[in-house]
């Protein structure tokens, strides 16, 4: 059994991917952007909470310390994607260096984009 494809169908073919790939992207966009919601008072002071601790968090203690007071402070915000990164950081607080500052600058770039400075 041999499989023929002539240049008409693998030029459809990678269309077809394309399209597919393009759509996926432009609503991963929109769902990212629809689930960012406001900076919210709760949003703000776990903003605000994460900057004032972040440096002195150091330790596996400290960070879970700060990762508790940012989770009581983000609780009841309307902005998902702070909430995510505060779990996320609350998740990291006890990992390596490296992942506890991923989890950290993906908060932070959160609190930015929300408009927080």
């Amino acid at each position: 059994m041999k499989l023929s494809l002539n240049k008409r169908q693998i030029i459809i073919g990678a269309a077809v991917i394309v399209v597919v790939l393009v759509g996926l992207a432009v609503g991963r966009s929109a769902r990212d952007e629809q689930g960012a919601g406001p900076l919210d008072a709760p949003a703000t002071q776990a903003c605000d909470d994460f900057a004032d601790g972040y440096p002195q968090a150091r330790s596996a203690a400290t960070r879970l310390a700060l990762a508790d007071t940012v989770s009581k402070s983000a609780a009841g915000t309307d902005n998902e994607v702070i909430a995510d990164r505060v779990l996320a950081v609350g998740r990291s607080a006890n990992d390596s260096t490296t992942e506890w500052k991923s989890a950290a600058d993906a908060l932070t770039q959160a609190c930015r984009d929300a408009g927080w400075s």
